[in-house]
């Protein structure tokens, strides 16, 4: 009895707008289980249906709400509304169904595919159809359509977000930003100011208003007026004589109702334009120009603000088949007209529509209220030069100068930044701009922080290298991140984004680092093993190497610590006290502010890797970073494992597992192989003493004038200073590489032009850029003998982890690497086997064995720079570990 007493009570609550029912159970009824026609294996959800706004006329505004991917923490995203123009036309028509939606309607009006760059993959998306008559929209008063304008729609789609966030409870104190193009620069702004000053005097209100972005968006009657006019006859569109016709008698007129001599000439200038779609003029017109014509120069007088009708037919076809109106629990009424794009009896008697919406950007600026404007730069309906006009009229102080932004590597339009206020034109793109990384920028900038970091990121950009080779297709960032502030510790970076073909926004960031300890990643990693760059003889041009690493990730090369290449310390006594633990500490601080710097690599999969004495740097790290994760549900540095080549380990291991090498490789006699034997075991392995350096020298001159590196290569011929680096400054061994093979890149890297484009400041460096700083490895300070405990502890945490071996180095063998594993005591998954190079006739790359929680693979034929001494088996070797697939066992898949 009391259920059935519920249940109509909750029947009446229904009728008379009382909410005994609770909202949440309106939006588990608004979950659209599946579209007709929709792709397999959609990862995100959606929601659609009606918020009523005012229940005596009846108005209720339909909405669809499209999460980002599972995969993508919709639960962290900011939610963004999106509102078209007109007015009177639909945003689920246009924003959603052909700009920044997750789908595209196939010319058959029945199926949906994929938009690769829908913006739900950054933020959650509200598409809102408004006013009430528009789309799915409707109101049970017909005046309304008659009677509406900027006024009633600002106010109902108000009132539309509170009923909204009562359903969807779990979006309020949410980052809250709202966007649109074309008369939504009308709408936007209109609702900006009333959420602001609703939530004035609130300390945490539940629209948790952030900022707008509008495109392409009429803002001043004058100004669009003058501005489109201009780009008309800039564009070579209209003649001279339309064109003053234009000035004398549009300029003071409204663009919603203008004059008959304006009309007048208007039309002139649509008849002199041709056979064009005004909306991007440089692509195919529509076909049906009567259609189009009718539109342009009826309803809407000089400007539809809408859209090219042959664009929305799909979509005309596709919202009004039954079968999808009922999954989008859409079209309750049954209304007595078919679903279209967009209403003319809504925009013909559209009633108020100030002349300017100037004034609101002033009060909203002045409130710190952020705004991206953006523009197509070859749209003739609101173009470019109205907006610039319109801006300019604001007479806002200048913060970053125009200047072009890129896209993977190509320009994307060009940008200025003022106080209060970012514009932005997209190169090439119409009316309906939907750039996926402007709205990256978009979401990520509208805090003030994140704005001065991208302003940090624009500024390190390399727009060319010195003697680079010509049509590059990646992009390019190098700076500094200061890690202490009082010390004046700044560590350099070398940011290489992979190709555009290659979709660098889809791969993962790798850190890498070189050891010594105190040697340079640039001078190392980045140009001579995984960059994608190697310095020519001449120490002047750069040539591309086909094996960079870069062609799988995105590769972001440190030197670590301060003092190290580029970087630097203001405090003299850091070069002679630093060791492990402050170099581990100011790498994780490096990271957490490089993120901040370019937050579109925050929750992006991260790993490291690195080579010999990153051997400890890299398992430090990883450690901090996963104990700084602990307890984080979805954290900003999403790290995922590391990689490390012949890595020193643990001092005991390495000792024996070096010294039974050069005696199993016949590189020194019995009597001095019994002596490292006695002497060594237990002794630290960067500073031997007494008994142990005096056998390690014995051994060295024993090995003659050999690459220790890579044993069975050309040594270098400058042995003398070869000899003179291991024997007095890094005691027997550099750790680093030939400096016959680094002499071109330090060249290079001495070189102004070359410093300056990397913005490179040497103004704290009292020496010339060297690959390895003898200061810092000669007095390192702490260096732990073992890593095995840190390994025990990220294995146990579920870090991917993969060791390999060049077979030819004597440095860091494999035999060492080896006992450190076994001393692990790790279960065998996959047993000892010999891993093939398909792309090499099949042959024998080197060997592997996968253990629970590390893999471990030689390398055949390689060095202690496997990436220098056998490129195209690291790049396999790199490739599968990100791929996380154990290396292949034969020739064929």
């Amino acid at each position: 009895m009391k259920t059935h007493l519920f249940l109509v009570l909750c029947i009446l609550s229904l009728l008379l707008s009382f909410s005994l029912c609770s909202p949440v159970d309106d939006q588990i009824r608004d979950k659209i289980t599946v579209l007709p026609g929709q792709p397999n294996n959609v990862d995100f959800n959606q929601y659609s249906g009606y918020v009523t706004v005012n229940q005596q006329a009846g108005r209720a505004l339909f909405y669809w709400l499209v999460e980002s991917p599972a995969s993508r923490a919709p639960e962290s995203r900011p939610l963004v509304l999106w509102l078209n123009g007109g007015p009177g036309c639909s945003s689920v028509a246009y924003g959603a169904a052909e700009e920044i939606g997750p789908f595209r309607i196939r010319p058959d009006g029945k199926t949906l595919y994929p938009n690769l760059y829908s913006w739900n993959k950054l933020a959650n998306l509200l598409f809102l159809e408004s006013p009430a008559g528009v789309g799915f929209s409707y109101t049970n008063t017909t005046s309304d359509l008659y009677t509406t304008g900027d006024q009633r729609t600002a106010e109902d789609a108000y009132v539309f977000l509170v009923g909204w966030f009562e359903r969807f409870p779990q979006y309020k104190h949410r980052d809250f930003y709202i966007a649109g193009e074309s008369y939504a620069g009308h709408y936007v702004p209109q609702l900006s100011q009333i959420v602001y000053e609703k939530n004035k005097g609130i300390p945490n209100p539940d629209i948790n208003f952030k900022g707008f972005m509008v495109g392409n968006a009429v803002t001043d009657d004058y100004y669009d007026y003058v501005g489109t006019f201009e780009y008309w006859w800039t564009h070579g569109l209209i003649s001279d004589s339309t064109y003053k016709s234009l000035r004398a008698t549009c300029d003071k007129g409204s663009s919603e109702h203008p004059s008959v001599e304006c009309l007048r000439a208007l039309r002139d200038a649509e008849t002199e334009q041709g056979n064009i779609d005004p909306y991007s003029i440089f692509t195919r017109p529509c076909n049906i120009t009567a259609a189009l014509r009718h539109k342009l120069s009826g309803h809407y007088p000089w400007m539809s603000r809408a859209y090219d009708p042959c664009t929305e037919r799909y979509s005309e076809v596709y919202f009004n088949i039954p079968e999808v109106q009922k999954a989008m629990h859409a079209n309750v009424t049954r209304m007595p007209y078919p679903w279209k794009t967009c209403s003319d009896i809504v925009g013909g008697y559209w009633a108020d529509s100030p002349l300017s919406m100037l004034p609101i950007y002033k009060e909203l600026i002045g409130a710190g209220i952020k705004i991206w404007v953006f523009s197509g730069d070859t749209d003739a309906v609101v173009p470019v030069t109205a907006t610039r006009y319109s801006i300019d009229a604001l007479k806002l102080p200048t913060v970053i100068n125009w200047y072009p932004w890129y896209d993977n590597g190509k320009v994307g339009g060009w940008s200025q930044a003022y106080k209060g206020l970012t514009f932005v034109t997209v190169t090439g793109s119409g009316h309906e701009s939907n750039s996926l990384l402007y709205f990256l920028g978009f979401v990520l900038v509208l805090t003030s922080s994140v704005s001065a970091n991208l302003k940090e990121q624009a500024k390190d950009r390399i727009i060319k290298l010195p003697g680079q080779p010509p049509n590059l297709n990646f992009s390019q960032y190098s700076g500094y991140i200061t890690v202490d502030q009082k010390a004046g510790r700044a560590l350099f970076y070398w940011l290489i984004e992979a190709p555009v073909s290659k979709r660098p926004a889809t791969r993962p960031l790798v850190l890498w680092l070189n050891g010594g300890p105190g040697c340079s990643s640039v001078a190392y990693g980045a140009s001579e093993e995984v960059g994608p760059f190697r310095v020519r003889s001449d120490g002047k041009t750069l040539y591309l190497n086909p094996y960079a690493w870069n062609n799988e990730a995105n590769i972001l090369f440190l030197d670590s610590p301060a003092g190290v290449g580029f970087s630097y310390t203001k405090t003299l006594d850091d070069i002679y006290t630093v060791g492990d633990k402050r170099t581990g500490k100011d790498a994780y601080t490096f990271l957490i502010k490089w993120l901040k710097r370019f937050p579109q690599y925050k929750r992006r999969p991260f790993y490291i890797a690195g080579e010999s004495y990153a051997g400890h740097y890299i398992p430090e790290l990883s450690q901090l970073i996963v104990r700084g994760n602990k307890g984080t549900k979805n954290p900003v540095l999403n790290f995922k494992g590391f990689l490390l080549g012949n890595p020193l380990i643990d001092d005991y291991y390495d000792n024996i597992g070096t010294h039974e090498y050069w005696w199993n490789h016949g590189l020194i006699s019995d009597s001095t192989y019994k002596d490292l034997q006695k002497f060594c075991p237990n002794d630290t392995f960067l500073f031997p003493q007494n008994g142990c350096n005096s056998a390690l020298n014995t051994a060295y001159m024993e090995f003659g004038s050999i690459n220790p590196y890579s044993i069975y290569s050309t040594p270098c011929y400058q042995t003398g200073t070869l000899k003179h680096n291991l024997q007095l400054s890094l005691p027997w061994k550099f750790r680093g590489a030939d400096e016959c093979i680094i002499r071109y890149t330090k060249i290079y890297m001495n070189r102004l032009d070359v410093q300056k484009a990397l913005h490179a400041d040497t103004s704290h460096i009292s020496h010339p850029w060297v690959t390895c700083s003898s200061a810092i490895r000669g007095n390192w300070s702490d260096s732990p003998k073992s890593m095995l405990p840190i390994f025990k502890e990220l294995i146990a945490a579920g870090i991917r982890i993969w060791l390999y071996s060049g077979d030819t180095d004597a440095i860091l063998p494999l035999t060492a690497t080896r006992y450190s594993i076994g001393a692990l005591k790790l279960k065998t998954d996959i047993e000892w086997y010999a891993w093939i190079d398909r792309s090499n006739n099949a042959q024998v790359g080197g060997w592997t064995q996968v253990y629970k929680g590390l893999t471990y693979a030689t390398v055949r034929g390689a060095g202690h720079e496997v990436p220098l001494t056998q490129p195209r088996l690291a790049l396999l070797l790199f490739n599968y570990f990100l791929k996380n697939q154990s290396l292949p066992q034969s020739p064929f898949d």
